[in-house]
């Protein structure tokens, strides 16, 4: 770890000297007690994010973004891990679309909520919650701003599997992933997102399944003080054994509703359902979440920079055999920005 943390800040002070760099930071200190059963399974406080992130800026259409991810975790001996979360270039205009850029590295996954959920809940989005798709992922996209306010898109080739995995854990077959959000009228967005895996895609080599087809429908409204998400996910996988082709469909739904209160409390509720496969009986679950977030500071732009977040959940199965759960968690946000040179 020591020798990790030299590397770090020699890189700190490389990049800092080079190009006008942003540092930012952001911690979550979390406290869990989870009980199944009338009973106390967990109870802990911990550091569930430690974003420490460098943004340098080159000219004024070339900028890029170096972010690490230190968390508490049993696995390693110190108590505590550390994840490359974001590396990558970003070029503005290099093509000839307006509002568009090509991003290179290790971005943001654009599928269906994960690229821009903003944690109105501690949970995460629901397709990050099922493992469908990961927050991040190695590749390439163009992405951008449809004129006029009316959307957004991304076209990307990524490798599938996340930012967590490289080498020889990934599939040897790429994956092209397409989202659209289109904003029609004010306080209306809608679209969907789609990630496509075959075997053969680039090579003769069978991969560890022959397809994967995840695919998402998003609606987002907003009126005054309150905004509702509400998303439809699905995904389909195949896998050939001995000659059999099974093929496995699950899918489910999130609902989600804010309400911005004045004294900068937001109330929030959410309801999510998830099938792990549809032909499978009992199998398939549900969650209910209610919380609030007390936004006690802001920066310059009125977002939030320190606040407290304090959630209940409780979810049930199908399987009457799994007895349900209950969650709590409070946790404190804090970030906060400074430019290096």
């Amino acid at each position: 770890m020591i020798k990790k943390i030299v590397l770090l800040l020699t890189f700190v002070l490389v990049v800092g000297l080079q190009a006008q760099t942003t540092l930012s930071m952001e911690v979550w200190t979390r406290y869990s007690m989870t009980r199944t059963n009338s009973k106390t399974t967990q109870s802990t406080f911990s550091l569930e994010r430690g974003y420490l992130r460098l943004d340098p800026t080159f000219t004024d259409k070339i900028k890029g973004r170096f972010n690490l991810d230190f968390f508490s975790s049993d696995k390693y001996n110190d108590g505590a891990g550390l994840k490359l979360k974001y590396a990558y270039v970003e070029f503005n205009q290099l093509v000839p679309i307006k509002y568009s850029k090509v991003v290179v590295g290790l971005d943001k996954t654009y599928f269906g909520t994960i690229y821009d959920w903003e944690y109105m809940t501690i949970e995460k989005a629901l397709e990050d919650k099922e493992k469908i798709v990961s927050s991040a992922d190695y590749g390439i996209s163009l992405n951008g701003s449809i004129p006029n306010g009316f959307g957004e898109y991304a076209v990307a080739l990524v490798n599938g599997e996340g930012y967590s995995k490289a080498g020889s854990k990934l599939n040897i077959n790429p994956a092209p992933m397409v989202n659209l959000r289109l904003i029609p009228l004010s306080g209306v967005t809608f679209g969907g997102s789609m990630l496509y895996e075959k075997a053969n895609f680039t090579d003769t080599i069978r991969a560890a399944y022959d397809k994967r087809l995840d695919y998402t429908g998003v609606l987002k409204l907003a009126y005054g003080p309150v905004d509702a998400w509400f998303e439809y996910l699905v995904q389909q996988y195949g896998v050939t054994t001995r000659g059999v082709y099974n093929e496995t469909k699950s899918q489910g739904f999130m609902i989600m509703p804010v309400v911005h209160l004045g004294l900068a409390v937001d109330l929030v509720g959410r309801y999510d359902m998830w099938d792990k496969d549809t032909k499978t009986a009992n199998d398939a679950y549900s969650r209910i979440i209610g919380g609030l977030n007390w936004n006690i500071l802001r920066d310059a732009q009125g977002a939030p920079n320190l606040f407290i977040q304090a959630n209940w959940q409780h979810t049930t199965f199908q399987n009457n055999t799994v007895k349900p759960t209950d969650e709590m968690m409070i946790q404190l946000r804090w970030k906060f920005s400074n430019t290096l040179n």
